[in-house]
């Protein structure tokens, strides 16, 4: 792959933060880093590296920059998101299965980030912190296409906090309004990259039983939809699918099968998606590993 002059920039810078600053970064940081791994959109910047240890290595000193930079260029909207969306991309692919206490700190910068700038238009700001009906009648009041890479981070890394911190009270509390931003980012663009969006509402609408307030039909439409707009080359979108739905709706099969259809296809069937589906590969081995923990084994009946 021919790296944009944008991702060149951002490797240099990278490979600038390591050579003087080796103490924030982890001691088995490679020498060389590989190219063409870009987590900063990690569901639609082509990216054809499976090197997914050696990227991880250097995310945390580069992100450290770069939230550093943010303080001197406060109106740049373009570093604020990518920031947000690297932190979103840190969390997912490197730390959220490995250090749940640090994807959450992950996740929660990078959705206090995109806030921020939502944060300027007053109403919005005012709702935020209102009941979930009225958060969701002010969104479409304040906010529009224009503000869409706002809402997608704020949203995306809303979303996957709460997914990791069900059991806490605050993070449930917040699900309303998380679902209110990502449906209406589906109102300004159905297909918005590559359906990611639907794949987090069907998290959110998968990962409580009926009785808590889950929807396994409205869980199933998301991720059908998901399937679609990514055209079946997110390996991603069918791990979540299994970690969610089949875990919701209790089907041990459904959730092995797509596993393992994960694991058979390689991560460069879809060159321009090769970094991230060998993410979805991982992540598709560790919770196959402990599938016994998400199935309840009924024991077999003894003859008599």
């Amino acid at each position: 792959m021919t790296l944009r002059p944008p991702q060149v920039a951002e490797w240099l810078l990278i490979l600038t933060i390591i050579a003087v600053f080796p103490g924030c970064a982890h001691n088995n940081v490679p020498v060389e880093i590989p190219t063409g791994s870009y987590l900063e959109d990690i569901f639609s910047t082509a990216n054809t590296n499976p090197d997914v240890d050696k990227f991880c290595n250097a995310m945390s000193p580069y992100l450290q920059y770069k939230e550093g930079t943010i303080d001197s260029n406060p109106n740049d909207m373009n570093l604020v998101f990518k920031v947000s969306g690297g932190y979103f991309g840190y969390a997912f692919c490197c730390m959220e299965d490995t250090d749940k206490r640090e994807a959450s700190l992950l996740y929660a910068k990078g959705r206090d980030l995109a806030l921020e700038e939502l944060k300027r238009y007053r109403i919005f700001d005012q709702a935020l912190n209102d009941e979930p009906r009225k958060f969701k009648k002010a969104l479409p009041e304040t906010l529009d296409k224009r503000d869409i890479l706002a809402l997608y981070w704020a949203a995306m890394n809303w979303c996957s906090l709460v997914n990791l911190n069900l059991d806490m009270p605050e993070a449930r509390a917040d699900i309303a309004k998380v679902q209110a931003m990502l449906e209406f980012i589906n109102t300004l663009d159905d297909s918005y990259n590559n359906g990611s969006v639907h794949a987090a509402l069907g998290s959110l609408y998968a990962n409580r039983p009926k009785s808590e307030g889950g929807d396994p039909e409205k869980a199933k439409q998301q991720f059908d939809d998901a399937f679609t707009y990514s055209g079946n080359s997110l390996l991603t979108v069918q791990v979540m699918y299994a970690k969610y739905y089949a875990r919701q709706i209790q089907d041990r099969v459904l959730f092995q099968k797509t596993l393992k259809q994960v694991l058979d296809t390689p991560a460069n069937t879809y060159a321009d998606k090769t970094f991230i589906n060998e993410v979805a590969r991982r992540k598709a081995k560790l919770l196959l590993d402990n599938i016994d923990k998400y199935f309840t084994v009924t024991e077999p009946k003894k003859s008599s």
